[in-house]
């Protein structure tokens, strides 16, 4: 995966194109290019279609059994954000976002990322994160507490079980992006008022889940992140009691075989065995 500036005569076809819905190896999934509408969100839309973002996603959620159809459609929002549409089931990705995703990127070699793993591991991250809203909602899963935090834990559980480096690497992304992003601005009250946790927080709660599934995997929970010795005791439990309500409530969705199949495919990834060049 190469970031890169984008020639005048690509924007000018970027620029004239229609919407691009691909097939997928799922019917379970489906994948959609709209134009981008601005010319500073061509890097982001090129970016994406050479790298097959989309139909990675959509490969790697193929481990869900769901009575309704997901589309997974990258488009200009106007803003950096990512979101589930529950009449619809239609999970949108902003151009915008990945765009912000490779400019941060420039700072990720202190967590030992290539470039596009700094990229495509946030990225994966939040399509996992936004799947999840969408199976809460399409399994009508009974949560207690806040949604959001129930989305971060779903998603670095199915991180987990998809295993090796290409997890280690996106969960290792995931605290990158989070850990920026809280270095970036100070919180007002409009954050400590709103639906997801602090950035902070965050961050705290992705390194904890992963070292508590397994420490030695996620070493750089301790190494990098410096998880604090007092939260790590019990990070075995939080991820324990993750893992039984998913058994209990959202396992008999998921599809084994397709895990195993996920599994091996990503752990053959690029994304996966790519490393940073000391």
């Amino acid at each position: 995966m190469a970031i890169m500036t984008v020639p005048v005569l690509l924007l000018t076809a970027l620029a004239s194109a229609t919407a691009t819905t691909l097939p997928t190896k799922t019917q379970s999934v489906r994948v959609v290019y709209e134009e981008p509408k601005r010319a500073e969100n061509a890097a982001a839309a090129v970016w994406m279609t050479q790298e097959h973002i989309l139909e990675d996603a959509a490969d790697m959620l193929s481990m869900l059994k769901l009575p309704k159809l997901l589309t997974l459609r990258a488009e200009t929002c106007g803003e950096s954000n990512a979101w589930y549409d529950p009449e619809t089931h239609v999970l949108t990705f902003c151009y915008e976002l990945v765009g912000d995703f490779i400019r941060m990127a420039e700072k990720s070699g202190h967590y030992e990322l290539t470039p596009d793993q700094a990229v495509t591991g946030p990225f994966l991250f939040i399509v996992l994160h936004e799947t999840a809203h969408a199976v809460f909602h399409i399994l009508a899963v009974p949560l207690l507490g806040q949604e959001e935090d129930a989305a971060d834990q779903l998603a670095v559980l199915t991180a987990t079980h998809l295993g090796g480096d290409f997890a280690e690497r996106m969960l290792r992304a995931a605290a990158f992006m989070y850990d920026h992003d809280s270095k970036t601005r100070k919180p007002g009250e409009e954050d400590f008022a709103d639906v997801h946790g602090l950035d902070r927080q965050r961050f705290y709660n992705v390194l904890c889940l992963a070292w508590g599934a397994d420490p030695k995997l996620y070493s750089f929970a301790k190494d990098l992140g410096k998880l604090p010795d007092e939260r790590a005791e019990w990070c075995s439990d939080e991820f324990q009691q993750v893992q039984y309500a998913v058994r209990v409530l959202i396992r008999q969705h998921v599809d084994e075989k397709e895990i195993d199949r996920v599994r091996t495919k990503f752990a053959h990834s690029k994304f996966a065995r790519s490393k940073l060049a000391r």
